[in-house]
């Protein structure tokens, strides 16, 4: 599950995209621009589906503006058609829209929930599921939900649950892997969002802290430095979710690669895990 935000100021459409994606993600409605930006910066947004005639006429500044803090989010327009509007819609895509909905023409539930598929494939949830190919798939499963279950603080039962196993079975098989037990893992994936949010770097540590529930910017700082050694800043010039990501999987003794800031020898792969 991630977090959707939305300018919809028609109650229908929002209706249909809640209809269309059910409790696959979190949907937070916007009532203006301002709102919208404020929302993204504070909560892990990936995904903003607007109007982009709100307030009445096409906003591209809003856009660029969006789009120039948060470069790494996706941008759906969903709006009606009428002729006078055909201009702005072959201008939305210049403009830094990501894909476009045509009120009732293409937002049947399952063209919207494809349309947000299609999105986040292209998204965090993507990488970290390439990155694990080759795991065992109750471990991936359980790595993908510390990542896009992040912002809900997972607790160890819960992910068992999710999983539909034993608690005792998740740490046991999550053990014979080589990665850490559940508690630590859930703390990887919000790592990994984490860094992900990083990569926009208009967004601060305490913003990204507040928004992933960390007690605190201190927290949040105290927590890089216990499992990656490394200061957000650095993390954001290292690349990001690519490195937390590789950083986990080398601590798991499944990189063939280690990174090149820390190469633990086998006493430290048992106490990481």
């Amino acid at each position: 599950m991630g977090v959707i935000a939305t300018l919809l100021p028609t109650t229908v459409h929002l209706q249909r995209l809640r209809t269309a994606i059910r409790d696959r993600h979190q949907v937070v409605a916007c009532d203006d621009w301002s709102e919208l930006l404020a929302v993204c910066e504070r909560q892990p947004v990936r995904l903003a589906v607007v109007d982009l005639f709100t307030g009445g006429k096409a906003n591209f500044e809003r856009v660029r503006h969006l789009k120039q803090r948060l470069p790494r989010l996706t941008l759906i327009a969903y709006v009606a058609f009428s002729a006078d509007r055909a201009h702005d819609f072959f201008d939305a895509g210049r403009q830094g829209m990501d894909g476009l909905v045509i009120a009732d023409q293409d937002d049947s539930p399952r063209a919207l929930l494809a349309l947000v598929e299609h999105a986040e494939a292209r998204s965090l949830g993507a990488v970290v599921r390439r990155s694990l190919a080759d795991i065992e798939p109750t471990i991936r499963d359980a790595v993908l939900l510390a990542v896009t279950r992040a912002h809900e603080r997972l607790s160890p039962e819960g992910l068992a649950r999710l999983l539909a196993l034993p608690r005792r079975t998740v740490s046991q098989r999550l053990a014979d892997a080589g990665f850490p037990p559940p508690q630590r893992l859930l703390t990887w994936g919000r790592l990994i969002v984490a860094a992900h949010l990083l990569e926009d770097r208009h967004r601060s540590a305490d913003r990204i802290a507040t928004a992933l529930d960390f007690p605190s910017g201190s927290a949040f700082r105290n927590t890089c430095q216990r499992y990656l050694h490394a200061t957000p800043k650095d993390i954001r010039a290292r690349g990001g979710a690519a490195y937390v990501i590789r950083a986990m999987l080398n601590q798991a003794g499944n990189s063939p690669q280690q990174t090149p800031e820390r190469r633990p020898g086998k006493r430290a792969l048992a106490l990481a895990v």
